[in-house]
């Protein structure tokens, strides 16, 4: 993406945004990155730090919390510089660690072909720091494996016998640095607890094609609301990337014909993507909105206004009209996931189910070096719905007018009937009331410094699919 006008990959999307610092390096923003430069010195460090510092301070949405005077030669990396600049506005719970350095590589095939190198499962640590696995990709090593939901990580062999994970992580590791890099090739054993009877599996990293709205499961018509025949649309989105698209589309064609007025949209493990993703499944749950009305605004800093943008809806050929959507989240809700609530909400009666969000209001542009793969994801803009509101850094419980906790069952598969957060949505969705609210202490409350999904841990190098797809291996 080169234009402005364009602006449906932001980071949630992209921008293309040039400066003349940028222009002179060969870079420039955007998935396409800019021409010129070439060759390793481009790619040194001193200018890959340069380079942050000036589109940090051009584009940063909270310039007021950089710092007045910073030495770049006082960093040895640009990753250590790009955390220093960052610090007080990390500090106060407004980015953290949402602006990181990553490859073009990477997280273009991420979010354009939905590829990663890894296991292919997701896991979440229990209040007790378990790995707990809560989503098998298929087709993966993992699914080839055999891997369940539900399962839980007791023991990793790295080559040298298994050691247990609770003596790994009181060393100070996450699960994810257990499972080793985002390398094909990458071998690890895995004992697991199931069912109490321990299984032991090998599994090697290769390329996964992730399935945005899992075949098979992913799209129901065959809830109803307890002790009714009536129907319930339920769909499953993994992450907002390019091949979503389609598939959305698709869902809500199946629930357009049904007729149906009442949807679960599962979030639960949703750590956002792409902003035209977020746009489409707005469109697709707002049939009964005009072309006048606003989804979504993005607001950036006072000196970048000029790049503020309003989205409308534009309902498609598949849009429905929902009486009530259900929204099952956890603390693992994050960003576009947010987006689509914080839309909605306005227009239609809509709950929260699980736990609270993550707090994500902001979004990233993307910035490349030109003649070299990095690529700076830097917080450049906030969102904000119809009604103006935003800022909800401590997630989004305590602005719904209907957040209802619920446990998300791990014993029952996504979407059956009687599993934890889809029980209560249909229960919400039936009479219009929580069995429990969610609690302002909530775990989604955002935490000052804090530099991760605490329940979905990010490995001490986190690859590109792990920003976007929390607890993924």
């Amino acid at each position: 993406m080169s234009s402005l006008a364009l602006p449906s990959r932001i980071a949630v999307a992209t921008l293309a945004a040039l400066t003349a610092f940028l222009s002179a390096c060969g870079g420039g923003g955007g998935s396409g990155g800019g021409g010129g430069g070439g060759g390793t010195a481009s790619c040194s460090e001193p200018v890959r730090k340069d380079w942050v510092l000036a589109v940090t301070r051009e584009w940063y949405l909270f310039p007021e919390t950089l710092p007045a005077t910073v030495n770049t030669a006082d960093y040895s990396t640009a990753e250590s510089l790009l955390d220093a600049l960052t610090a007080n506005a990390r500090a106060q719970g407004k980015d953290r660690h949402f602006s990181y350095l990553t490859t073009r590589t990477a997280e273009n095939s991420l979010l354009g072909d939905g590829q990663f190198n890894g296991f292919g499962f997701r896991t979440r640590t229990d209040p007790v720091n378990r790995p707990m696995i809560v989503d098998v990709f298929a087709p993966s090593p993992a699914s080839d494996a055999g891997l369940q939901r539900g399962d839980e990580i007791v023991a990793v062999d790295q080559g040298s016998g298994f050691v247990p994970v609770s003596q790994s992580l009181a060393n100070g590791g996450t699960i994810t640095d257990l499972l080793g890099p985002s390398d094909v090739g990458v071998v690890r054993g895995l004992r697991l607890l199931r069912n109490g009877a321990a299984v032991e599996v090998s599994v090697t990293k290769r390329t996964v094609t992730i399935d945005p709205v899992p075949d098979g499961w992913g799209v129901q018509t065959n809830l109803v609301l307890p002790g009714t025949t009536i129907p319930v649309g339920y769909v499953h989105l993994r992450t907002y990337i390019t091949t979503a698209d389609q598939q959305l589309r698709d869902a809500f064609a199946r629930f357009r014909a049904a007729n149906l007025q009442y949807y679960i949209v599962d979030l639960r493990y949703n750590g956002g993507g792409l902003i035209s993703i977020a746009q489409i499944l707005n469109d697709l749950l707002g049939g009964a909105r005009s072309t006048s009305e606003v989804q979504f605004r993005t607001q950036f800093s006072a000196n970048k206004s000029g790049n503020d943008t309003t989205y409308r809806f534009q309902p498609r050929a598949q849009s429905v009209q929902p009486v009530r959507i259900a929204f099952l989240t956890t603390d693992g809700t994050a960003s576009a996931s947010e987006i689509n609530i914080n839309s909605m909400k306005p227009y239609v009666e809509a709950a929260i189910v699980g736990d609270n969000t993550y707090g994500k209001p902001v979004g990233q542009q993307a910035f490349d070096l030109g003649g070299c793969d990095d690529r700076l994801r830097l917080i450049s803009f906030r969102m904000v719905n119809s009604l103006g509101q935003s800022d909800y850094y401590h997630g989004l419980a305590s602005s719904m007018q209907f957040a209802c906790a619920a446990t998300d069952t791990l014993d029952r598969p996504l979407g059956d009937a009687a599993e934890g957060l889809t029980s209560a949505a249909l229960s919400w969705l039936k009479t219009g009331a929580c069995g429990q609210l969610i609690t302002a202490s909530g775990s989604g409350s955002a935490k000052p410094g804090g530099g991760e999904l605490h329940r979905f841990p990010l490995s001490k190098h986190p690859s590109a699919a792990e920003f976007w797809l929390p607890g993924v291996n």
